[in-house]
C-alpha cells in the first residue's frame, strides 16, 4: 500500500511540475514574443530601419487574399469639416478587413550592420549656411548639396544626376487653381502608422497622437483655402493588436481607392512621428516663443547601395521619384528660409515608403516619442505656411 501511495505521490508531483512547466513555458513564449515585437519589431526598426519597404499592389487582385474596401465616413475627415464627433471614431479596427497578415517580407533586416541613427547623423554635422536660393551656386555642387541638405542612409547612395538643383527648384508644383476654395479635396493626409504617440498622449485616444496632429494640419490647410481630406484608418493594427510590419502593404489598396474616388487630389502627405534612442538630443526648437517639434522630410530612393554601386530595387518602382525629390527640396528650402532651426536634413533611404502614389507626395516626420503633443501641433503652423507657399 505504501508503495502504491508513493507512486501516486510521484505521479502527482510530476503532473504538478509538468503543468507548472507548461505554464512557465507559455509565459516565457509570451514574454519572448512581446520582447521581440516591441524591441525588434518596433524599437529596432525605429532606430535602424525607420520605415520599411513594401511590395507593389496595384489592385485588390495583387493581394494574397480578398479585401473588401469600404471607406467609412467615420474614417475620413472630409474637406472643410473641422472635426468628427469623437464618439463616432472607430478606434480598434482591423484595417485589412481580414484575419490574414500580409507583408511579413516587407522588412529586410541586416543584423550584422551597425547602422547609424538619423539623429546621430544630424547632430555630428552642422550644415553650412548655404541652404537658400541666394546660395544656389553653392548648391549646384553635389558635395555641398548633399552635406547641406541630405542625410544619406548607408543602405542607399547619393547619385548626383538625380539631384539637379536647378531642375528641382524650377519644377512647378502649384495646384490647379480651379480646385482651390471648393469642396473637392486637393490634399490627402494619412498615417501609415496611426498608433504613433507622443510623450503626453493618451494611448486610448488616437487624436492625442500623430492622428491628432494630422487633424490639426488638415484644419489649417482648409482654413487657408486648400481643401484637404484626412484619412486615419489604422494600417498598423491587425485584429485589434499593434502590428507595424506590413502597414505599407495594407494601406496600398485603400489609398489607391481614395485617389480613384477623388481625382482632384494632387498632393498626399504621410505624417509620422519619429522614434529615436532616449539618449539622443530632443527634437525641439523655438518658433515665435513656442516650443516646436522639429520636422524631417523623408525620400525613399528605391535604390540600394551595393558596394558603392546604385542598384535599383526592382520590386519597389517609383515613377514619381523625380517630382518627389523636387517637392521635398522646395519645402526644405522654404522652411529653412522662414525658420532655420526647424527642419532636420532630408533623410534618403533605400526603400520606397508611401511616396509612389502621386508625383507630389510628401513623407514628414514630426518630432519623436519624447515630443509633446503641443510641440507637434505647433510645428503644423510653419509646415502649413510652407505648403501654401509651394502649392499656391
Amino acid at each position: 500500500m505504501r508503495e502504491v501511495q508513493q507512486k501516486a505521490q510521484t505521479r502527482g508531483f510530476y503532473a504538478k511540475n509538468l503543468a507548472l512547466g507548461l505554464v512557465i513555458s507559455v509565459m516565457l513564449l509570451f514574454v519572448v514574443s512581446f520582447f521581440n515585437d516591441s524591441v525588434f519589431g518596433e524599437m529596432f526598426l525605429y532606430d535602424a530601419l525607420p520605415h520599411y519597404a513594401h511590395i507593389l499592389a496595384l489592385s485588390e487582385e495583387d493581394l494574397p487574399f480578398p479585401v473588401e474596401v469600404e471607406l467609412d465616413v467615420v474614417e475620413i475627415a472630409r474637406p472643410l469639416v473641422r472635426e468628427l464627433p469623437r464618439e463616432e471614431v472607430i478606434i480598434n479596427v482591423n484595417p485589412s478587413g481580414s484575419s490574414g497578415i500580409i507583408g511579413l517580407g516587407d522588412v529586410e533586416v541586416d543584423f550584422s550592420t551597425n547602422y547609424a541613427t538619423v539623429e546621430d547623423a544630424v547632430e555630428t554635422f552642422t550644415p553650412p549656411p548655404m541652404v537658400n536660393p541666394a546660395n544656389l551656386a553653392d548648391l549646384r555642387d553635389p558635395v555641398l548639396l548633399q552635406r547641406a541638405m541630405y542625410i544619406v542612409d548607408p543602405r542607399t547612395i547619393f547619385v548626383p544626376s538625380m539631384f539637379d538643383v536647378d531642375a528641382k527648384l524650377a519644377k512647378d508644383l502649384r495646384v490647379n487653381p480651379a480646385n482651390l476654395g471648393g469642396d473637392a479635396p486637393v490634399v490627402l493626409i494619412f498615417h501609415t502608422h496611426t498608433t504613433e504617440m507622443f510623450a503626453d498622449s493618451n494611448p486610448n485616444d488616437m487624436f492625442t497622437g500623430i492622428v491628432g496632429v494630422g487633424a490639426y494640419l488638415t484644419r489649417l490647410l482648409n482654413e487657408a483655402g486648400i481643401p484637404t481630406m484626412h484619412y486615419y484608418r489604422r494600417f498598423d493594427m491587425v485584429d485589434g493588436q499593434s502590428h507595424i510590419l506590413g502597414a505599407y502593404e495594407r494601406q496600398e489598396v485603400y489609398i489607391r481607392r481614395i485617389l480613384e474616388e477623388n481625382p482632384t487630389i494632387e498632393i498626399i502627405i504621410d505624417l509620422h512621428r519619429d522614434g529615436l534612442p532616449e539618449t539622443s538630443p530632443r527634437l525641439v526648437t523655438n518658433i515665435n516663443g513656442e516650443p516646436t517639434a522639429r520636422l524631417m522630410f523623408v525620400n525613399g530612393l528605391s535604390m540600394r547601395n551595393v558596394n558603392g554601386v546604385a542598384v535599383p530595387i526592382e520590386h519597389l518602382p517609383n515613377l514619381h521619384l523625380p517630382t518627389n525629390l523636387a517637392f521635398s527640396l522646395q519645402m526644405q528650402i522654404a522652411l529653412n528660409e522662414a525658420h532655420p532651426t526647424l527642419n532636420r536634413r532630408i533623410y534618403l533611404n533605400a526603400f520606397r515608403f508611401s511616396t509612389h502614389f502621386l508625383p507630389k507626395s510628401l513623407f514628414v516626420e514630426v518630432g519623436d516619442q519624447r515630443s509633446t503633443f503641443r510641440e507637434a501641433t505647433n510645428a503644423m503652423y510653419p509646415l502649413a505656411e510652407a505648403l501654401v507657399g509651394v502649392l499656391r
